[in-house]
């Protein structure tokens, strides 16, 4: 009896201790379809995951959830874009034992009203209520934005998106001066210098550097000063051609390791996120390259998540690499190496110097660029006469915007200029030469394109399963004394450009 008397009372106590941690959010809406499917994710760092999920009926939805170790979680509520929603979220603020609840009367998800006794919540709140009447006008907008019939009609709307937010963060700007500095007056002033480092016509520079002076050292320390200062005051970053930077890093163990032990042999560093569906989808090709380059290559993993975040997706996702973190997310090494976009990958020597930088993943990329960079033999210049042809074997340049190219020769005689070259990209995807390709020599001069072998210029060139092609290209002569030119396809930035290649030796 007393040993039932014991259990009852101890499964009273953990249902009672369960009770304390759990928080309910209950939302009735008006003016929502009936079977909208709305969400739940939970914040962590910049990574947000869905929690729970409901369709909405009546106008009603309801969750109940026990909050996470730190105490306090940090909500995104969305719903399916399908319906007549902005692209943007509720955020809300729980802790355990809070009741919130959620009313609104249309669409525009992100004002929706949020009563909650959460002091995160009420901060939140007074910064939407400074500028709700705009941020209504702002979701109208980009509503319509998704529903924009041309190019012009949406260049319209974004413009009008862009006034309002201006007039939003000025407004945000006198509020933030008025107010103590807290978690949620943090969080704007990061949201600000990332308009400071990005956004050219930001105009409040001056006004946002007032506010991170008011930052004291413990502030300025955190996460999230870290990654503000970073983004006011840029490190000075590292390019391909410079020694590797390098800094403490730390393994799931909490081992202390430094890129500079990896010396000796190829480095594929893999800046990557949890939250990152490019990241997760390029793992299985990067354990098929650490096993194929284990001799001669070791891949380095960098995560920018959160420490639990990052030790969590490494139970899940299998890496059978070095997976370390500096535990600065996006204020440490991925400041250093000027990453702006994950996955981000950069290629070391075996001396420590960077050879090449690069972001985004396709099926069959990371293969590519080993393949290109680890396996092809170096090429020695060389030139040959024969007559009155001169020819130029793999001659060296001072700068490209594409590793996709390398010139294998160059043919000059009195009627052509013929350039041929090798190209490398990800088997049966395509490329294209553009009919303007041209040739400049030192003087500005322009030697137009007069004929291609091997790829037809404005129209799509498949790479065989290989990934690899020749093809060449013929211009108007070169005088007989240039002794560099350049290759281009145009001005804009993503036409292909080889800069000061030389004829000479």
């Amino acid at each position: 009896m007393k040993k039932l008397l014991f259990s009852s009372l101890f499964l009273l106590s953990c249902l009672a201790s369960h009770a304390q941690h759990e928080y309910t959010i209950e939302g009735n809406v008006k003016g929502v379809k009936d079977g909208t499917l709305v969400s739940l994710f939970l914040t962590d760092g910049r990574v947000g995951s869905v929690v729970a999920s409901d369709t909405i009926r009546n106008g009603k939805f309801f969750f109940k959830r026990n909050a996470g170790e730190s105490g306090m979680d940090q909500l995104s509520l969305m719903c399916n874009r399908e319906a007549d929603f902005p692209p943007m979220s509720l955020e809300i603020y729980a802790t355990p034992g809070t009741q919130i609840k959620v009313t609104g009367t249309n669409t525009l998800i992100y004002t929706w009203k949020v009563d909650s006794p959460v002091k995160e919540q009420q901060e939140y709140n007074r910064f939407i209520e400074n500028s709700r009447d705009l941020w209504d006008e702002y979701q109208r907008l980009a509503i319509k934005e998704k529903k924009a019939a041309s190019k012009s009609e949406y260049d319209l709307i974004e413009a009008k998106e862009d006034s309002i937010s201006a007039i939003i963060k000025k407004r945000e700007l006198k509020l933030m001066q008025e107010l103590p500095v807290s978690n949620i007056w943090m969080d704007k002033l990061f949201g600000l210098s990332m308009s400071v480092k990005y956004n050219p016509k930001f105009t409040y520079k001056e006004e946002t550097l007032a506010l991170y002076n008011r930052l004291n050292e413990e502030q300025k320390a955190s996460i999230k000063g870290q990654e503000i200062t970073v983004n006011l005051f840029p490190p000075k970053t590292v390019k391909e051609g410079d020694d590797m930077a390098d800094t403490d890093l730390f393994d799931l163990d909490g081992n202390i390791h430094h890129l500079a032990d990896f010396k000796g042999k190829y480095m594929l560093l893999d800046f990557w996120s949890s939250g990152c569906g490019p990241c997760i989808m390029a793992l299985p090709e990067m354990k098929e390259i650490q096993e194929q380059y284990k001799d001669r290559l070791t891949i380095v993993s960098l995560s920018s998540d959160t420490k639990n975040r990052w030790k969590a997706a490494s139970a899940q996702h299998e890496m059978t690499w070095q997976n370390l973190s500096d535990l600065k997310q996006n204020a440490g090494l991925s400041a250093v190496y000027d990453v702006n976009g994950i996955p981000n990958y950069v290629l070391i020597s075996p001396e420590g110097k960077i050879m090449k930088m690069w972001s985004g993943y396709g099926k069959g990329s990371l293969k590519l660029k080993m393949r290109r960079y680890l396996d092809i033999p170096k090429r020695e210049m060389s030139i040959v006469r024969k007559a009155n042809t001169k020819i130029v074997n793999h001659p060296i340049y001072e700068s490209t915007n594409t590793d996709i190219l390398e010139v294998k020769q160059v043919e000059l005689t009195d009627t052509a200029t013929v350039v041929h070259f090798y190209a490398y990209y990800i088997p049966k995807y395509w490329i294209q030469v553009s009919t303007d390709a041209k040739l400049t020599d030192a003087k500005g001069v322009s030697y137009a394109l007069k004929k291609a072998e091997g790829i037809t210029p404005g129209e799509h060139f498949f790479l065989p399963e290989s990934g690899e092609a020749e093809f060449s290209l013929t211009f108007e002569p070169l005088p007989s004394d240039t002794k560099l030119f350049n290759f281009t396809e145009g001005t804009a930035k993503k036409d292909w450009q080889i800069n000061e290649i030389k004829l000479t030796k």
